[in-house]
């Protein structure tokens, strides 16, 4: 079946569960566990939200974001500074649909921290260092009733034979072609990549000539994925380009779509890293 949207939003498995908190900053690991569903979360109030961290380690600096857009098994590192906020009551909401409340103490424990304006250094992958190129196709096939019912990675099943095979220790970069309506949270096991742009491409050019023509302007990945990834969002009529280094150890891994019906129908592949 294609993916479902439930009505019931679970907080670590409470529904419409509350949080009391201090006026003062907390800081929040945020793992978006549902099976389809994108979020977009802000608060009631109007407040801003600090992100430090995307899926691994820390950004180079925070990231100041009203709300926060994030797809099926991503992370975000979160501070949210209640410090002005004695007494209220704060919704945590994605769009229409509430998700949970902040109940803010009238006072607490002091605090004088602040938050750096800069953490890590995140040094980049050079696209020169790229020893493959590859071209990866999102693709789906409907049923009679155009429901899209099996999802496919480059055209092919799962138990079909690997054609992704990476050497260890070498970088590649990855060019996710999506021919769908959906936007598809693509997860690599073992590496942690880097996000290098977004661009639209002409889906029929490629049916009829299989080459990549592109379409508008490149675009960059917005500020708070320029950290290290392991899911990367790959947007409808777009090409989303990420780059890896395959370390670690030798051996058979898996990627695929992070929303659970496209995975279970047909959305994921194994890949094998191979000696040099």
């Amino acid at each position: 079946m294609p993916e479902v949207f439930g009505d019931a939003i679970l907080v670590n498995g409470k529904l419409f569960p509350y949080l009391e908190v201090e006026p003062r900053k907390y800081r929040f690991r945020m793992l978006n566990a549902a099976n389809g569903r994108f979020f977009h979360l802000a608060l009631s109030n109007g407040q801003e939200i600090d992100q430090i961290g995307p899926d691994l380690g820390l950004l180079p600096a925070p990231v100041t974001l009203k709300s926060l857009l994030i797809a099926p098994g991503e992370r975000a590192d979160l501070v949210i500074d209640f410090s002005d906020h004695g007494g209220e009551q704060i919704v945590v909401s994605n769009d229409a649909l509430t998700v949970m409340q902040f109940r803010v103490a009238k006072t607490g424990t002091p605090d004088i921290s602040a938050l750096p304006s800069s953490l890590r250094p995140v040094p980049r992958i050079l696209e020169a260092s790229a020893v493959n190129n590859r071209v990866l196709t999102l693709g789906e096939k409907d049923d009679k009733a155009a429901n899209p019912m099996t999802m496919l990675l480059n055209n092919a099943h799962w138990g079909m034979p690997v054609t992704e095979n990476p050497a260890l220790d070498s970088v590649e970069i990855w060019n996710f072609l999506n021919f769908t309506d959906d936007s598809h949270p693509i997860h690599l096991h073992l590496v942690r990549f880097q996000i290098l742009d977004r661009r639209g491409f002409e889906p029929y050019y490629y049916y009829t000539q299989g080459k990549v023509k592109y379409i508008g302007p490149v675009v960059p990945p917005a500020a708070n994925e320029a950290g290290w990834k392991d899911t990367v969002q790959a947007h409808p009529g777009m090409v989303t380009r990420i780059i890896a280094r395959f370390e670690g150890y030798l051996g058979r891994y898996v990627w695929h779509c992070h929303i659970l019906e496209h995975e279970d129908n047909e959305m994921m592949r194994p890949y094998d890293v191979v000696g040099a």
